[in-house]
């Protein structure tokens, strides 16, 4: 079986079969993606979950919210992680919490309350937008800051492909079963969806 991160096709294009395999991909391309060190994955502080914690050069705070899809949630969720970061001064070894985080979320959308929530905050908020597009090469990760032209950055994808395409008249299979699909090799999938398909 492939090491890849699992992808599909959805209506839309091609995604993530997930947002641990969003999460998977960003945590193992930080360093390229943005120039950090990472910290930690999943870091519980007062019993919110971040999904990802980094550091960059000059100790200042990163800490990443990712979205698999769009949420008009996003801004409250990293106001309140960096509220209870900015209590509990986790990583102090690491991070000058003298400095200002950086709040930066990974979305392929953002519903307008995101835009409106940013506009009004105190805080300052990054907010990158991204995509996936296949081409003779394979499969390239793309992201850019919302509302900027420049900095678009681009990144090959090793994938493993999940086969999810909607059928007419029966849904795309549940996120759970999605995950479960990507730890199946090809016919196993390509099986199991098949009589999935009769079944409904």
């Amino acid at each position: 079986m492939s090491s890849g991160v699992a992808l599909h096709e959805t209506l839309s294009g091609w995604g993530f079969i997930s947002e641990a395999a969003l999460e998977k991909f960003i945590w193992a391309n930080l360093k390229q993606l943005f120039g950090v060190i990472p910290l930690k994955q999943q870091y519980i502080s007062n019993g919110e979950i971040c999904d990802i914690l980094a550091v960059d050069d000059d100790k200042r705070l990163l800490i990443l919210e990712l979205k698999n899809a769009e949420d008009r949630y996003l801004i409250q969720q990293l106001t309140r992680y960096y509220a209870n970061l900015l209590e509990e001064k986790p990583f102090s070894q690491e991070v000058d919490y003298s400095r200002s985080a950086r709040l930066i979320a990974i979305a392929p959308s953002y519903h307008q309350h995101n835009l409106i929530d940013k506009e009004y905050s105190q805080l300052n908020f990054e907010l990158f937008q991204f995509s996936i597009i296949k081409d003779e090469e394979g499969f390239h990760f793309l992201l850019q800051e919302l509302g900027k032209d420049l900095n678009l950055k681009k990144h090959l994808i090793p994938y493993q492909l999940i086969e999810t395409l909607a059928v007419e008249g029966i849904p795309e299979p549940p996120e759970p079963l999605i995950k479960w699909l990507s730890g199946c090799t090809k016919e196993e999938q390509e099986g199991f969806l098949k009589v999935r398909s009769k079944v409904l």
